[in-house]
């Protein structure tokens, strides 16, 4: 397992504390950092706190104790202005980034485009470039809530980068798709990975997952081993 460097990360948790209903416990003294150009993918079963660290990173929860920081900035809850600079940096699949349902694959596709502002002429040829390289052409006016499991995740992962979003956060990618399906995505991860986008898998099956040249941490006991 390779040491994960501090400095000048794209994301730091820094001695992360974090309970739930209840008071039960998710994270005690959780740390993680993620380099620039990095993929970390971190496994864990249901409840292991996945979806909480997701939700950390993005903002969306506030941790009892400990710092987080994205693209070297402190992450301040209560200030909205921040998490909207910070989040429309970020594209993800999974949990937070769902697709819109009633909309169609190529609206899906546009709705990161006008947030970052980027040109109209842009945004054209960059959709017409990402549908052609997800093999999504055939699914462009199609509603996304009518998509199959897989096809949602394409459409998600080419979302998640369609922007040149700096940092991808994966969140269970492989769920209820079939195996032929599952090497597709894996296939996508593994050619973004090489490419060097900065990207955290979320899985609670790494060994259908496999990344080479990864970070391959596992959340347990509330903490990241």
């Amino acid at each position: 397992m390779r040491s994960i460097d501090m400095s000048g990360s794209i994301i730091e948790l820094v001695d992360v504390a974090l309970s739930g209903h209840g008071g039960k416990k998710i994270f005690a003294h959780l740390n993680f950092s993620l380099p620039e150009s990095e993929t970390a993918v971190i496994s864990g079963p249901t409840g292991a706190g996945k979806t909480q660290m997701v939700k950390l990173i993005i903002g969306n929860l506030s941790p009892d104790a400990g710092s987080v920081f994205i693209f070297g900035k402190f992450v301040k809850v209560n200030k909205p202005w921040q998490l909207a600079g910070i989040r429309k940096k970020i594209g993800g699949v999974g949990g937070a980034f769902r697709l819109i349902s009633y909309q169609t694959v190529y609206e899906n596709l546009l709705y990161p485009m006008i947030l970052n502002k980027k040109a109209v002429s842009f945004q054209k040829n960059r959709i017409e470039q990402i549908l052609s390289r997800f093999d999504l052409i055939g699914r462009r006016n199609e509603m996304a809530g009518n998509l199959s499991q897989g096809e949602k995740i394409e459409t998600m992962l080419a979302r998640a980068i369609i922007a040149d979003q700096p940092l991808l956060l994966i969140d269970e990618p492989l769920a209820g798709v079939d195996d032929k399906m599952a090497e597709r995505i894996k296939r996508l991860l593994v050619r973004l990975s090489t490419a060097g986008h900065s990207m955290v898998i979320l899985t609670s099956n790494p060994d259908r997952l496999g990344i080479p040249g990864s970070i391959n941490l596992r959340l347990e006991n509330g903490g990241l081993v």
